[in-house]
């Protein structure tokens, strides 16, 4: 019996190879897709679960309430951990965790050589808690007692077989900057795929201990940040209503009128980037959008395989009246068409299989930053979503066309029709409706996105981007930065060079309140931002002055230039009426010498703030140079040629201004560009669809166009009458997704301070896109029915 199933469905597979094999391709993109989906959503909903106390750790972050709006951070100052173990009830241990982004270790080796590794950014300084709270295996040594104590270090499995491949760590000393012993005493198990902890290189706090500066209650740095464990029984919203008491205990009236503090699950850690993240973190918004997008494809594909099948069910008509004759019940016939479309269904999968495990190296783990793994075998919750998969998408795209099968009457089927007047085309019309409505969601998506990835490109930020390139010195040295300067000058193709905090593009060096007088009395407060800067960085970086003059050559601070933003704060209309007026920061007064125009200090996700620069040669490291493109070879060559001479430790590294601009939109760019990849699927998918509508139509109207012709009809009107048809629903598709896609991506564009508007332009292309790819699906099957010979479709009249 077994036997002749399959030997008929595999004759049934042969007969009809275009349209086997249009299901097929369909329901595996689909299929790979969702498949693409949830193993990624699986990954990032995987980070940090493995600890043991996940459901009572909490990140303890911060909220400054700065003219109406609300600032979130993660810092905290050094003294809270102690503090909130004594004062705040519920609360059963805590841990400060303190994250260095960069060092240099050196080894000194038996004859007495030096190996130098630059580590970033796996240096944390820990306390014996840490260890305690969170499920970090030690492999080797101890951690417990020898953490309360200063210079003592632990290692990661990867670095003590980088820094010692031929022995054990344990006992052995590393130096960090060149400054300061460290005893290693642990070799600790390396971290896991799935952790947002991406140390390497853990020290004691005690070895931190004052030198960092932030000691003082009212000092937060961002790098420095305290979770904590609550008792079973403590409900977090209890230890937050604390916090104002802790607050008034500790900080000034001013600063806690201005803060407060509150707990963050670290459950959530890998979402909540409110507060900042020692890693990547995700957004649950985009895993849903992921979901969204893996159920409308695998959905998309079952409505192309109802209406591939029912459009070949004309076909298969007198196969089901000759069975019916022969005694087969209704009960049979949909057993037998649910066999094989699960046969349709398991093939895909299989092929889907293959081609994720091929895909998630080549391209996901790159494309998503993620280590994704595919096995098969011992992954129980994959084998789940297969199975499910196969049952699910079998039954939604099976029962329907068997149902419609195996309901035909003998008397009609043996005629070729399903019933007298030919199946509903209802369903099978709304089924494309659905499909095209789908495809014209994700092209208005698309070209959202891609036009807002262009706006990023093509915007002006306020500063030159072109032919500037910059790097940071290794070390914060006031006599190397000079003599860097003094060398520099001499490279020809270099046409100016500064040295500063940073590059205009990325960020502050720091954010505070202050105040503008305008007088003795009158006084302003703002909240500034502030970017130490040189006398050149103003050429170098081509910023825009308004009035005044750019900060004049100096070794400590005495002078600021501000921005638009800053005087549109101050309630100043006139850039000149700011000049010679003073800022109050740090306790000193400070001039005004010059105004320049608003430009981008961050991404165009945020409004651009106050801005205040000022001349501090002594602290500054980033070397921006603009350059002749023509010659940046040797200039390359010449600046690694100097930095040998003075960091030969240190690897040169450096890059180019709108090469890092580009870097910051990375995942918007990702965004587009996964959009139009699974634009491209939805598109695909629908069309073949459409040509099962197509193909199933030609069928049903064989004899009406035979009719037709042969009383005089064009082969351009029978084209046209099909045709228009399939333009109706398009356009129907399109008034229900333009709505809704225009909704979608202005919430999506709201998220930027800068963003593209949606206009005309983006509507019609979309409908047209949509109009023309339907057209050119249904041209040829039209085509091919309305040349067709009319009397090979009436010869049975």
């Amino acid at each position: 019996m077994l036997k002749n199933y399959l030997k008929i469905l595999l004759r049934n597979f042969a007969r009809n190879r275009a349209f086997t094999l249009i299901n097929i391709s369909g329901l595996t993109l689909g299929i790979t897709c969702s498949l693409i989906m949830f193993m990624i959503v699986k990954e990032e909903l995987s980070f940090n679960q493995y600890h043991s106390k996940l459901d009572r750790i909490y990140r303890v972050g911060h909220i400054d309430y700065i003219d109406g709006n609300e600032y979130p951070g993660g810092g905290v100052p050094l003294p809270m951990r102690a503090a909130v173990a004594e004062d705040i009830v519920g609360i059963t241990n805590s841990t400060l965790i303190s994250h260095e982004m960069y060092g240099l270790i050196s080894i000194t080796g038996q004859d007495g050589s030096i190996q130098y590794y630059e580590e970033s950014p796996e240096l944390v300084y820990v306390q014996p808690s840490f260890f305690e709270m969170f499920d970090w295996k030690v492999l080797e040594g101890a951690v417990e007692n020898s953490f309360k104590e200063p210079n003592m270090a632990a290692l990661s499995e990867t670095l003590a077989k980088k820094y010692f491949p031929d022995e054990s760590a344990v006992g052995k000393t590393i130096r960090l900057n060149k400054q300061q012993d460290l005893l290693i005493t642990a070799v600790l198990e390396d971290q896991r795929k799935d952790s947002d902890f991406p140390f390497g290189l853990f020290m004691s706090m005690e070895t931190k201990g004052a030198e960092s500066g932030f000691t003082r209650w009212g000092s937060i740095s961002s790098n420095d940040v305290l979770f904590v464990e609550l008792d079973e029984s403590t409900d977090p919203e209890d230890v937050d209503a604390q916090f104002p008491d802790f607050v008034e205990k500790y900080w000034s009236k001013e600063e806690r009128e201005e803060r407060t503090f509150l707990l963050a699950p670290f459950s959530e850690y890998h979402f909540d980037d409110r507060f900042g993240t020692f890693s990547r973190s995700a957004s649950k918004q985009m895993l849903w959008t992921y979901v969204a997008i893996g159920i409308f494809l695998i959905v998309t594909a079952c409505f192309n395989f109802i209406n591939m099948s029912t459009a070949m069910a004309v076909k298969r008509a007198k196969e089901v009246g000759m069975r019916k004759v022969l005694g087969s019940s209704r009960k049979q016939l949909v057993a037998r068409f649910l066999g094989e479309t699960f046969a349709i269904t398991f093939l895909s999968l299989l092929v889907s299989v293959a081609l994720t495990e091929r895909l998630i190296p080549l391209v996901i783990n790159e494309f998503f930053e993620l280590e994704i793994g595919f096995s098969l075998l011992s992954d129980t919750s994959l084998i789940l979503y297969l199975l499910a998969v196969l049952v699910l998408v079998s039954l939604m795209a099976g029962l329907y066309p068997a149902f419609v099968l195996s309901g035909a009457k003998p008397i009609y089927a043996l005629k070729g029709a399903l019933d007298k007047k030919g199946s509903n085309m209802t369903l099978r019309r709304a089924l494309v409706v659905f499909q095209f409505f789908l495809c014209q969601l994700l092209i208005f998506g698309t070209i959202v996105a891609v036009r807002q990835m262009n706006y990023f490109t093509s915007v002006d930020m306020g500063y030159e981007k072109e032919n500037i390139m910059f790097f940071r010195m290794a070390e914060n040295d006031l006599d190397k930065q000079k003599l860097w300067k003094s060398q520099i000058a001499d490279i020809p193709g270099v046409k100016v060079a500064s040295v500063a905090s940073h590059p205009p593009f990325s960020g502050s060096v720091m954010g505070t309140n202050a105040y503008y007088y305008t007088d003795d009395t009158t006084r302003q407060e703002i909240d500034i931002q502030f970017k130490r800067v040189d006398e050149t960085y103003r050429e170098t970086y081509g910023l825009r002055m308004l009035a005044g003059d750019w900060v004049a050559k100096s070794d400590t601070i005495n002078q600021f230039v501000v921005n638009q933003s800053f005087l549109l704060k101050a309630g100043v209309k006139d850039p000149l009426e700011a000049i010679g007026e003073t800022v109050n920061v740090w306790g000193n007064k400070y001039p005004i010498v010059g105004v320049v125009e608003d430009y981008h200090a961050t991404t165009l996700s945020n409004a651009i703030e106050p801005m205040a620069m000022f001349s501090d040669a002594g602290q500054n490291q980033t070397i921006g140079l603009k350059i002749n493109a023509e010659r940046t070879e040797e200039i390359v060559a010449a600046l690694e040629e100097i930095w040998v001479g003075m960091h030969e430790e240190y690897e040169f590294d450096y890059e180019f201004v709108d090469v890092s601009i580009a870097q910051y939109y990375e995942s918007e760019r990702k965004m587009s560009q996964l959009m139009t990849t699974f634009a491209g699927i939805s598109i695909f998918i629908g069309c073949l669809g459409l040509y099962g509508l197509v193909a199933f139509m030609a069928n049903q109207k064989s004899k009406e166009i035979g009719i037709r012709k042969v009383l005089g009809a064009t082969v351009s009107s029978l084209v046209g009458n099909f045709s228009g048809e399939f333009a109706k629903l398009v356009g129907l598709a399109f008034l229900i997704a333009a709505p809704l896609g225009y909704l979608g991506m202005t919430s999506w564009l709201q998220e930027y301070e800068y963003s593209i508007s949606i206009g005309p332009l983006i509507f019609i292309t979309t409908i047209v896109a949509s109009m023309v790819l339907a057209l050119l699906t249904t041209g040829y099957r039209s085509l091919r029915a309305a040349t067709a010979n009319p009397v090979t479709s009436l010869r049975d009249e």
